[in-house]
């Protein structure tokens, strides 16, 4: 989709309209190929979005917010040395073309007023940024092309800037371009149509991004796991080993120094077979007792060491593959903000030094939902909310539900000192199976608020609870009860 020459008169008209005798007051590039203005006049505060790149190129005053990196590039830090606090003059379309050039006066460092070019090129995949002088030279573009790159018009600073060739066609009428509505704002219909679109692709593509650092950690649990098991797994002849060391410690008067074997009778079998161990000669016989108790306890110790281990390595692969759920459902960018906290906090994700966490006011609220018989129903959005929701939020005299053997939200059922109605319960385990890993048919348990414990120093989202009902949902039949 693509702005046409009609498309960008009318856009330069309504942007010199609102935008003439206004001052830039700050200058952002949040993307590398977006650039946004803060511009205040007499009418208020703008703010203009300038995308240059891909198939959503484009010009238009926009209400959307978007997140600065944490450092400027270095073409928003050469815009704001030149055009800080200057004022627009003009905003006018060039050689009926999709080019847009905005005229500003600022002032250089010695005080002296100069007139500067912003040169907007709407031109596809050749759509450019570029500052030019008052003499007509680049100061400096979004997007350099040295001459070895190019065949027409290099564009680096300190060259004379000259307006690209119109091309033969005009691209007006284009059946891929943007239709506006002639009664309504074009910044208005760009700004919608455009907005959600890319907040959406940003969200997706950040989602992947965490998904992808998750599933690297989960990946790199699992293996670290198969391995624990592995030396698990060679622990188990430990109590063959104690009583190869019981039996030479019974029997030890029998064997000298430099003997390879001894034979004797193993009583720990009902019938006494006769057993035979091996001896290192170049060792005295308590040399050898005391290296096979020493073989013992090392294997007891790695023992007992790897089933805690493994333990907690269980428990981290399921936060982790819980985590991925989260991710899955995840519905904007304050959930993933929240989903990389918890990460964070969790130790699975270092915290950037030099990254900026977001801006919340407050911390997500939980989903709202509400019984048809009335009862309102919260659930939580990830494993951070789901312990809040549970453990501080919930009445004691609330309903907890959560699908059976599967990663998903906490759900509660206020009841508000009533005795919740069955079609409540069903309604709120619906949608715990709708919050989950489940499709289909599931089991979801349900027990008050009291039963549900949290275990010390268990990850975000792990409870424990006991004395529950488990209930069968499944949409369009009838639920079973066990």
């Amino acid at each position: 989709m693509s702005l046409n020459t009609e498309m960008v008169n009318r856009l330069a008209a309504e942007l010199a309209d609102i935008l003439k005798d206004g001052r830039i007051e700050k200058i952002h590039q949040p993307e590398k190929d977006l650039l946004l203005f803060s511009i205040r006049n007499n009418s208020g505060n703008r703010k203009l979005l300038i995308r240059s790149g891909g198939p959503n190129t484009r010009m238009h005053l926009t209400a959307c917010s978007y997140e600065n990196p944490p450092a400027a590039p270095m073409f928003c830090m050469l815009l704001r040395k030149y055009l800080k606090s200057a004022k627009i003059l003009d905003i006018r379309q060039v050689n009926d073309d999709r080019i847009i050039v905005m005229t500003v006066e600022s002032r250089t460092e010695l005080g002296d007023e100069q007139q500067l070019q912003l040169v907007v090129e709407l031109l596809g995949r050749a759509a450019n940024v570029l500052l030019i002088s008052e003499d007509g030279h680049i100061l400096d573009c979004l997007r350099r092309i040295p001459p070895s790159e190019t065949s027409r018009r290099a564009l680096l600073p300190g060259l004379r800037y000259d307006f690209p060739d119109k091309p033969p066609a005009a691209p007006i009428g284009r059946t891929d371009a943007v239709q506006f509505p002639t009664d309504r704002s074009i910044s208005t219909v760009l700004d919608e149509k455009y907005s959600c679109l890319e907040q959406n692709e940003l969200r997706r593509r950040r989602a992947q991004e965490l998904s992808k650092t998750v599933r690297r950690a989960r990946d790199r649990q699992q293996r670290k796991l198969s391995a624990q098991a592995e030396e698990y797994r060679q622990t188990e002849n430990m109590e063959q080993v104690r009583r190869e060391a019981e039996l030479l410690k019974a029997n030890l008067y029998r064997v000298q120094k430099g003997d390879r074997r001894l034979e004797c009778e193993n009583y720990f079998e009902p019938d006494c077979p006769a057993v035979s161990l091996s001896l290192d000669p170049m060792k005295t016989p308590q040399e050898n007792l005391k290296n096979r108790f020493r073989a013992y306890r090392k294997l007891k110790g790695a023992r007992e060491h790897l089933s805690s281990l493994i333990a907690d390595g269980a428990r981290q692969l399921d936060y982790l593959n819980s985590v991925l759920d989260e991710l899955n459902r995840a519905e904007t960018q304050q959930d993933l903000e929240e989903i990389r906290q918890e990460l964070e906090g969790t130790g699975i994700l270092k915290a950037s030094r030099d990254r900026k966490k977001t801006k919340m006011q407050r911390p997500s609220a939980p989903f709202r939902f509400e019984s048809p018989d009335g009862f309102e129903i919260l659930v939580g959005r990830n494993n951070k909310m789901n312990d809040d929701l549970t453990t501080r939020e919930a009445r004691r005299t609330d309903y907890w539900l959560h699908v059976k053997d599967l990663h998903g939200s906490h759900v509660i059922l206020r009841c508000e000192g009533r005795d919740p109605t069955d079609t409540a319960l069903k309604t709120a385990a619906e949608l715990a199976a709708r919050f989950s890993q489940a499709s289909g048919k599931c089991a979801v348990d349900y027990t008050m608020v009291r039963n549900v414990k949290k275990p010390s120093g268990a990850m975000p989202g792990r409870v424990v609870y006991q004395n529950y009902r488990t209930m069968i949902v499944d949409t369009g039949e009838q639920e079973e009860e066990t």
